[in-house]
């Protein structure tokens, strides 16, 4: 059967907005083809540097947690699998998403075990209220995901919620990752689908960059 792949990630480069206060993404070639001599042979090769927790990324546990897992612990089990699109596109600026907001996906997040949140926080990406007015998950909607038994958060907001960061706590405490920064989620046509976030595997580490993506049937 062929699939279709819808790519939720956000590009990396220098322009990709960190948290604020952190540091910019880096790159930079270490060396270019276009040097090439005909008794020296060149090749484009790079290096760059970022923040864990920039553009698309996933926390592992220990984001939070020193007795959590660290990102190259994750059960990649985890990061694949059938996913609950959950519709939160009424939820504005500086609003909460709350335990009431998800009852009614209870059932599929008991069967998916992976909630998307789709707020359309999405089209804020790149301006200044990005990071400072999204729509947080209340820490009592985090122990009602808990309950479900969901092991994976997806969000397009930069975070899940604000200082002094419960929601954070609740999941990660309980091992459920988060995955922030997601993006076309308007793309995806149906209420569950196939979700895939592979982390890199980063030995002792909070978290990492993904290339999240939605599988669907074409």
């Amino acid at each position: 059967m062929k699939h279709r792949l819808i790519d939720l990630s956000y590009p990396i480069n220098t322009a990709t907005p960190p948290w604020p206060g952190w540091p910019s993404v880096e790159m930079k070639f270490l060396d270019r083809a276009s040097e090439n001599k005909p008794d020296e042979r060149h090749v484009n090769s790079s290096r760059f540097a970022m923040n864990i927790h920039c553009g698309t990324h996933m926390d592992a546990p220990y984001h939070f947690l020193d007795e959590g897992w660290t990102i190259d612990q994750v059960p990649l089990e985890r990061t694949y699998g059938p996913a609950t699109l959950v519709d939160l596109r009424g939820k504005g600026a500086l609003s909460h998403i709350t335990r009431a907001d998800l009852e009614e996906s209870a059932a599929d997040l008991r069967r998916t075990r992976k909630a998307i949140l789709h707020t359309g926080w999405a089209a804020r990406w790149m301006q200044h209220d990005f990071f400072s007015e999204f729509p947080d998950i209340t820490a009592d909607a985090a122990r009602f995901l808990v309950e479900c038994g969901v092991e994976l958060v997806g969000v397009e907001t930069g975070s899940v919620d604000f200082h002094p960061n419960e929601t954070h706590v609740v999941l990660l405490g309980n091992e459920v990752l988060i995955i922030e920064c997601l993006t076309n989620l308007d793309r995806i046509p149906t209420r569950e689908f196939l979700f895939s976030a592979t982390p890199l595997n980063l030995e002792g580490r909070d978290g990492s960059p993904v290339r999240a993506m939605a599988i669907l049937d074409s």
